[in-house]
């Protein structure tokens, strides 16, 4: 019997190792065979990962680079991937970025394919990290560039302040909206651009006859979503609650976020007031003005 435990231990060992090496060997696949240096300036120290298996592919971006083959800057975003164990006494993702940092690193390019119309072109600028060279790294252009992404930039206007966030390319401020405060989000006009043109024009035409534009969106999501909340309703603990109507619903909404496209497309978010046990209610709006969804979210 000892044995035969043994034997079963030993295969789900060497079942793991085939597991852990297969992925492996399927990740390198994606990218070419050859190893260069490279400059990169990241775009920030934030590190998601993908679970494979029993590993963890953690990626991070970056902003720019320059190829230490030819010393070629490139402003292209690119991505930087890499395999680590997924063990339960694992600290942090093998490697520590610090946004805006400038790094010596050795990569493997992927190895371009067509893309669906969906995916973004930095599915072809992604590199297989083999190792980290050198931290703080020097190197004039990504220097200069590291500058210009950390200087302030604000548009000050009679809706208030705005300040760019460089990490998701839009500007950040609120508006009165009504008597409340709302957040407000601009997407810039280019990626890591710093103008919103289109979205800021959006935003003025929208709290120009603000009273009108928000009782509109409220009915709408209230026609929309009103049956929904009375079936959230029947499900509750509470006893005796009074049916929602439209007029409740519109009433019962309360304010919380706008976030405009570079198109001028925008969505609302607004406080459900426990009408869907605190999720949030959100109305998209099209470029041309037209409502075109109203749905829960969170």
């Amino acid at each position: 019997m000892e044995g035969q435990r043994n034997d079963r231990y030993t295969k789900k060992i060497i079942k793991k190792k085939d597991s852990t090496t297969s992925v492996r060997s399927n990740f390198e696949k994606e990218f070419e065979a050859e190893e260069y240096e490279m400059l990169v300036l990241m775009k920030s120290g934030g590190i998601g990962a993908a679970k494979i298996d029993d590993m963890l592919k953690p990626t991070v971006d970056f902003v720019a680079s320059v190829d230490l083959r030819t010393n070629e800057l490139s402003q292209e975003m690119g991505r930087m991937e890499w395999l680590i164990k997924d063990d339960e006494n694992r600290k942090g993702w093998g490697y520590d970025f610090k946004k805006y940092g400038i790094y010596r690193v050795v990569i493997r390019k992927c190895i371009p394919k067509q893309l669906e119309p969906f995916q973004l072109q930095i599915v072809n600028n992604r590199y297989m990290l083999v190792k980290v060279l050198q931290e703080n790294a020097s190197n004039e252009k990504l220097e200069a560039l590291r500058d210009y992404y950390m200087k302030p930039v604000t548009i000050q206007n009679e809706l208030g302040e705005f300040v760019l966030d460089r990490e998701f390319s839009w500007f950040e401020g609120s508006v009165d909206w009504n008597g409340e405060e709302a957040k407000v989000y601009l997407e810039t006009d280019e990626k890591n651009g710093d103008s919103v043109v289109k979205a800021m024009e959006t935003l003025q035409q929208l709290v120009k006859d603000l009273s009108v534009n928000d009782m509109r969106y409220r009915q709408f999501a209230a026609k929309e979503l009103t049956s929904l909340a009375n079936d959230w309703l029947q499900e509750s603990d509470e006893e005796e609650q009074e049916e929602i109507t439209e007029e409740s619903f519109v009433q019962r909404m309360e304010i919380s976020e706008v976030s405009i496209s570079s198109d001028g497309a925008f969505t609302l978010y607004y406080h459900d007031n426990d009408m869907f046990w605190v999720h949030v209610i959100e109305v998209l709006v099209g470029p041309d003005g037209e409502m075109e969804s109203a749905d829960i979210a969170g």
